[in-house]
């Protein structure tokens, strides 16, 4: 376990550290500024933070020898003219980036490479530490794009990114109400998976359509890449093949609501669920045991 932690709250970004047998804030930045996103990449120690300033927008900033610069944000291509898109509440569609949702570094063979998953749902990459980025028009463009739903935040949003330690061209990322996206080629091509799923809160028709999941998150194991853990909104899924298929884990207490899922690095049986529930599974066998938090 890290001795630092990076907690981003609307009042700024707050190191705390482990001192002894307790933890005690060592620094803040961005003093009483919405810091809604912190990244430290453990390829070069960098941090990153998301500020969001209301009126003046969306900001990236990042780490320096003697403290923080600001870098690029990440920005949508302008809208074509006459193009018409509602969210799912009727209203007009924003081609702007309203709020950055998910930040993560590129594989280790992947020096400076970042991606960043944002709403309204777009998703970009960073060749350069963030200092540009790179629309992923491949996936916006998608034909089924205009389906994600969205939820919570009301728009579509980006809001887990995986990449596969074994292969960094293989990325896996989840949009709210848009199920489960992958691509083999590092955003060239993309296909949906997630079947097996289950979404109680749409009409029948769809209930077992992978677009209409709403995954709050998606995580994978370091260790065995193989499998995927999914806190859905109404339940725990597990997948053993990369997140083509899930198993629902049934009778997970205290609850199966939540919105993160943190599985263990080396044991990928076992994860905690936001609602602080952990579970061990082997899907294959249809065995559920409650895990010892720790």
């Amino acid at each position: 376990m890290s001795d630092a932690l990076l907690v981003s709250t609307r009042k700024g970004l707050f190191t705390v550290v482990r001192d002894g047998g307790g933890w005690e804030v060592a620094n803040v930045d961005f003093l009483a500024d919405n810091v809604t996103l912190a990244l430290s990449d453990r390829r070069n120690g960098r941090r990153y933070a998301a500020l969001d300033h209301g009126h003046f927008g969306v900001k990236v900033h990042r780490s320096t020898a003697d403290g923080w610069e600001e870098v690029a944000t990440p920005t949508y291509p302008e809208k074509p003219e006459g193009l018409e898109e509602n969210d799912m509440w009727g209203r007009p569609l924003p081609w702007s980036t309203v709020r950055i949702w998910a930040l993560v570094p590129g594989g280790a063979d992947e020096p400076g490479v970042l991606w960043c998953g944002t709403l309204p749902g777009g998703l970009f990459r960073s060749h350069d530490d963030g200092q540009s980025w790179q629309f992923v028009r491949s996936l916006w463009d998608h034909p089924l794009r205009p389906k994600w739903m969205g939820g919570g935040a009301d728009l579509p949003g980006i809001h887990s990114i995986c990449v596969d330690p074994r292969n960094s061209k293989h990325v896996s990322v989840a949009v709210s109400t848009g199920g489960i996206w992958h691509t083999k080629d590092a955003g060239e091509t993309w296909s949906q998976r997630g079947n097996g799923m289950r979404a109680e809160h749409v009409p029948p028709e769809l209930t077992n359509d992978p677009i209409a999941q709403d995954v709050h998150c998606l995580a994978q194991c370091g260790a065995a890449p193989h499998r995927m853990w999914v806190q859905h909104h109404n339940g725990i899924f597990v997948s053993s093949d990369e997140g083509r298929t899930f198993a629902e884990l049934m009778d997970v207490q205290p609850s199966a609501f939540g919105f993160p899922v943190v599985v263990h690095p080396r044991e990928p049986a076992t994860a905690w669920t936001g609602a602080e529930s952990g579970a061990t599974a082997d899907p294959g066998s249809g065995t559920q045991v409650p895990a010892t938090p720790g």
